[in-house]
């Protein structure tokens, strides 16, 4: 029996995982297919979003100083203008006490620097509008670049598109895409005992489980998966199969005998005598502990066990985030819910539940919380109107703010949804 090597930590095998080399070659797609793909180039703005200022209610669009002090028992008395229509330039300026009626995402006259919702008017007669609020400029207003300024700095290269990045891409023009090209990864299943699943296994026998599994893990991950066969325990027959698929895959991912017993042969045909090939046999992890990770030339070889669910968790564990990383991707993306400390108060509303917009930035000094918990990172909301995509892009997760809640206070534990 082959000894398994000093076992590795998967922290030790992660980073080795970040020395593979990334592809080069781009495909570029419509922008309608780009989402979950990774971006090949960062995305600076060469525009300002929304590009003019808008109303983010329906209200009248004034000058702040026209309604100072305005209130119910002494409302701003102003005369109407034409209302601001949807989608058109407006190119009257808006004079000194006049009100102009204007929608949700509607676009100001020049010399309006503040909108007044309309449940605070009422009408005074012929063209006269009575204001009861007063507001501060660019009250209810989205400023010309306060989405998007040009030259920010929108998606960074290797970032993996979600829905709210593919709307910023549409909201800038972009319809075309320049994205990492799919990985591409060979599947090989091994065993003597193992036969095809659409076959009923005679006694001794089992489906091959790991195929259609692993497979849909790594086309999960974004890769283009081809299944090289299901091969019998022979180290020959195994090791020349492996020299063929190395011309043109990534990656060549072994099911089944990465153990160390006699009939486990994955090991001999990744290093065929190179001992210097081998990066990991055996790792602390359980299940999992007989995952082998090897390298030819920029091929990625990787043995997995051939128990269903020891080869589940090695992939999941070490070929999605290798997938990650041939795109351009972290190694260490975040998944899930995360717990973090937030960093500033925010109020809320009863009866309404808030979805805060948070990013997450670690703490200087990782703290053990209930149920040896460690919280490592703090949740910074981003403050910025419904209406802006790229808050959205900027954002790590989502902070739930129960209808029951008047508000978070400063360093209290939030569960962060992640958005990645």
């Amino acid at each position: 029996m082959k000894p398994f090597l000093k076992l590795q930590s998967v922290p030790e095998v992660l980073a080795a995982l970040g020395t593979f080399p990334v592809p080069e070659e781009t495909d570029l797609v419509p922008l309608d297919e780009s989402c979950g793909r990774y971006l090949a180039d960062d995305l600076v703005s060469d525009q300002e979003v929304p590009g003019f200022c808008r109303s983010t209610v329906d209200g009248f669009a004034v000058r702040a100083q026209d309604v100072f002090g305005a209130g119910e028992s002494q409302p701003a008395l102003l005369t109407l203008t034409e209302p601001c229509q949807m989608g058109v330039d407006v190119t009257r300026p808006l004079q000194p006490g006049e009100a102009a009626p204007i929608l949700t995402g509607g676009m100001l006259p020049d010399g309006a620097d503040a909108v007044v919702m309309v449940e605070y008017s009422r009408p005074a007669g012929g063209d006269l509008v009575e204001l009861t609020r007063s507001v501060a400029p660019w009250d209810h207003v989205l400023a010309r670049d306060e989405d998007v300024q040009k030259g920010m700095l929108c998606l960074k290269r290797g970032q993996r598109l979600r829905p709210q990045d593919v709307g910023l891409l549409a909201a800038l023009g972009h319809m075309q895409v320049a994205v990492a090209r799919r990985p591409r990864v060979a599947l090989i299943s091994t065993g003597d005992e193992v036969v095809p699943a659409d076959t009923t296994p005679a006694a001794g026998q089992i489906r091959d489980v790991n195929a259609h599994s692993i497979a849909a893990l790594c086309r999960e991950e974004g890769a283009e998966v081809t299944f090289a066969g299901l091969l019998r325990d022979d180290e020959g027959t195994l090791g020349d199969l492996v020299n063929r698929l190395c011309a043109s895959f990534d990656v060549v991912l072994v099911s089944g005998g990465s153990s160390a017993g006699m009939r486990d042969h994955t090991l001999d045909a990744f290093c065929q005598g190179d001992e210097k090939a081998l990066l990991c046999h055996g790792v602390a992890l359980s299940p999992g502990k007989p995952f082998i990770l090897a390298r030819r030339g920029s091929v990625c070889l990787v043995g997995l066990p051939g128990h269903v669910a020891s080869a589940l968790v090695c992939a999941r564990t070490f070929v999605r985030p290798l997938l990650r990383h041939l795109q351009g991707g972290p190694v260490d993306m975040l998944q899930g819910h995360v717990l973090a400390r937030l960093s500033r108060p925010i109020a809320s509303a009863q009866g309404r539940r808030d979805c805060i917009r948070v990013l997450l930035e670690p703490l200087e000094q990782p703290e053990a919380c209930c149920d040896r918990v460690q919280v490592a990172w703090q949740a910074v909301p981003i403050t910025s109107p419904s209406g802006c995509i790229s808050s959205l892009t900027r954002a790590t997760g989502i902070v739930l703010c129960p209808e029951q809640s008047e508000g978070l206070y400063e360093g209290e534990l939030v569960q962060v949804e992640l958005l990645q």
